[in-house]
């Protein structure tokens, strides 16, 4: 196997750089202003980082470019070297090439899954306060979304499995998990995790995980996958991942889908046929996952040092300035989630209070099912100069409220 290489930087890493916006057209901030027809907004919502990608990435992108010819990519044995080392060397799990393959994205994934493994009618498991896709793709593949909404328990949310005990029925056939799960924080221990595949096995439940954020780890905790708990989880789970959110290549539409269970991946084959957007690939997407996952352990841990003073920021910035509001604790993610339930804004009223009064862009806690009522995601994965300046606006908009 090839073996882990890593780039020298020759400078800091500089996550304090604020990018000259007039050179960018993005989600999370051109659309952004121009919805709303202003351009001193903060936008603090959508999960991009507000950091430049990688410098190896940057650099090879920029080598395929030169070469000049985009045609169908073909991914090479280095490609496949870098997927299987880097989840080996972070997590300790043992991946085989016959058990990747791809797609655009992590949501576009799960469609020719649910449309092969299960039926029109059957019911579909998602864990809310949740992704709005994950209950969207549901629906639109007329299966029904059921919701086994996360429990609060001596303040750190937790799978209810009582209630998800009481959710299921002989139309259940597969559970969508998200580990680390978005937006709460949570890198659900190896405990957890036994107990639903035990629960999932015994009632054959596919489970289709969504561990897109497995690299973005707080310090003292451990992520592990669900498909590496046992044979028999491995054989149950088909793992959706992509280096997309770990190193801020969205933009790229590259992403893995991957099982050691040849019966799902051939039902992923087949669900292909019906659609063939995502036909060979994104040649700029395969290009960078494979320089991140080989050649960038380095900035992926100087970014979370980053991300995690910015939380301890944030964290003390709001505990003096609106002791009212609740934190929820990070343990992965650059998303916090801010119970603001105290400040009586209704939750109808969220997005026109902290838009148009205050020229603050979030992600609201209603949008993403229950559970997520009287919350907001803040993203903290920015420069701490935007980030002051988006507390503070936080704190003027809930004060003002408040009064």
């Amino acid at each position: 196997m090839t073996q882990h290489t890593e780039y020298i930087y020759k400078d800091p890493i500089n996550f304090d750089e604020v990018l000259d916006r007039s050179s960018y057209s993005t989600a999370k901030w051109e659309m952004e202003f121009e919805r709303l027809g202003r351009r001193d907004l903060l936008c603090l919502g959508t999960a991009d980082m507000d950091f430049r990608s990688p410098a190896p990435v940057a650099a090879a992108l920029e080598q395929t470019a030169r070469l000049g010819h985009f045609g169908y990519p073909y991914k090479p044995n280095s490609y496949y070297e870098a997927l299987i080392g880097f989840y080996e060397r972070k997590f300790g799990w043992s991946i085989k090439r016959e058990w990747i393959t791809h797609s655009t994205g992590i949501y576009p994934s799960m469609r020719p899954l649910i449309d092969q493994l299960t039926q029109e009618g059957d019911e579909i498991i998602y864990q809310s306060p949740v992704h709005f896709q994950f209950k969207n793709i549901i629906g639109a593949s007329r299966r029904v979304p059921i919701a086994n909404p996360l429990i609060l328990r001596d303040g750190r949310f937790e799978i209810d499995f009582e209630q998800l005990a009481s959710v299921v029925s002989p139309k259940t056939r597969m559970l969508l998990l998200c580990n680390p799960h978005n937006p709460v924080g949570r890198v659900w221990s190896k405990e957890e995790l036994n107990r639903l595949a035990d629960f999932c096995i015994e009632r054959d439940i596919i489970v289709l995980s969504d561990e897109v954020y497995c690299g973005l780890l707080f310090e003292g905790h451990k992520f592990t996958p669900f498909a590496s708990l046992s044979k028999e989880a491995s054989m149950q789970t088909v793992t959706l991942t992509s280096a997309s959110k770990m190193f801020n290549l969205t933009g790229l539409k590259h992403s893995q889908v991957i099982s050691e269970n040849p019966r799902l991946l051939n039902a992923y084959a087949e669900g292909l046929k019906q659609d063939a957007s995502g036909y060979g690939g994104s040649i700029f997407g395969q290009v960078a996952a494979e320089v991140a996952y080989r050649d960038c352990d380095i900035w992926l841990s100087a970014l979370m040092k980053y991300i995690t003073e910015n939380y301890i920021y944030a964290r003390e910035f709001l505990s003096l300035e609106l002791p009212d509001l609740k934190i929820h604790p990070m343990e992965s993610t650059y998303m916090m989630w801010l119970d603001i339930s105290s400040y009586g804004i209704p939750d109808e009223d969220m997005r026109s209070h902290f838009e148009e009064k205050f020229g603050l862009v979030l992600n609201y806690g209603s949008d993403l099912g229950p559970g997520g009522e009287g919350h907001i995601r803040f993203n903290i994965a920015t420069p701490r100069s935007m980030l002051r300046q988006g507390l503070e606006r936080l704190k003027i908009s809930l004060k003002e409220h408040a009064v």
